[in-house]
């Protein structure tokens, strides 16, 4: 399907893949990964999510349409669906009030609750993975770590951090405590994602949190803030926050659907 199309440019990429954007002849702009394939535990991944996507049908995640391997050269390479839009990072001054956050929250929480019913966790939430349409609606990328629970485990137990983005992690994460890692583990991502949006800076940033800590030990000792010099706290948002960024799974929403509720205001 490569052959098909026509570069335009490359886009920005993580790991070892490279990522252009693309025109092909039938299906428009697509997104063409290419990279190495590692080791066994990287396919493994790999066809995880590529197998994930290609069985979802919804506007929260962008559509798979190829996906090969070459046995030779250990690489491979996927065509998907090109997103519109721009990523929630460039799209911060969009969402800095109580209600514009609750919504993107809400939408999330559909586009989530798809995967989480289904026994998966995303693990890898952030300002960067999230596309913004021009519409409105957030569409949900890179589910390279996500975690398969009713799968075999892919993270060594013996790992000091599991698989993540260290600042946008929960606790579990960061100490790899995959056990007990659930929808909650998303939970606690996206109340973190929220808080920065409010505050318009990252609430464990040493800096606004006043000691010489980085953001990851501030997370593993959960030392943060809900209002700054010019931000005052928001009663709404305070108690998001207690429902989702606690150091245990147990402490925060236990269901998506609560969560969905209080956003809800019900």
């Amino acid at each position: 399907m490569t052959k098909e199309c026509t570069i335009i440019k490359p886009l920005p990429s993580g790991g070892q893949k490279t990522v252009q954007l693309a025109e092909h002849p039938d299906l428009g702009l697509v997104v063409i990964k290419k990279g190495e394939i590692k080791s066994f535990t990287s396919l493994e991944r790999i066809r995880r999510e590529v197998e994930l996507l290609s069985e979802l049908d919804s506007e929260y995640y962008p559509k798979q349409f190829h996906f090969n391997i070459d046995i030779k050269s250990k690489e491979f390479e996927i065509v998907e669906e090109y997103i519109e839009g721009s990523t929630l990072r460039d799209s911060f001054s969009k969402f800095t009030d109580q209600e514009s956050i609750f919504t993107l929250l809400n939408e999330l929480i559909k586009g989530l609750s798809i995967i989480w019913d289904r026994n998966i966790v995303h693990r890898d939430l952030k300002p960067e993975n999230i596309i913004i349409k021009p519409d409105g609606k957030p569409c949900i990328i890179d589910l390279g770590i996500a975690r398969f629970i009713d799968l075999e485990s892919l993270t060594k137990t013996i790992s000091p951090m599991g698989p993540c983005t260290p600042i946008y992690a929960s606790p579990e994460q960061l100490s790899n405590n995959k056990n007990i890692i659930d929808q909650r583990t998303d939970f606690y991502v996206l109340g973190l994602i929220a808080l920065e949006l409010y505050l318009g800076v990252h609430p464990f940033d040493p800096a606004i949190v006043g000691n010489h800590f980085s953001i990851f030990e501030n997370i593993l000792q959960n030392k943060y803030v809900t209002s700054t010099d010019i931000i005052n706290a928001n009663e709404k948002i305070d108690n998001l926050v207690y429902n989702t960024i606690r150091m245990q799974p147990y402490e925060r929403f236990r269901n998506h659907k609560l969560f969905n509720e209080y956003l809800k205001g019900k």
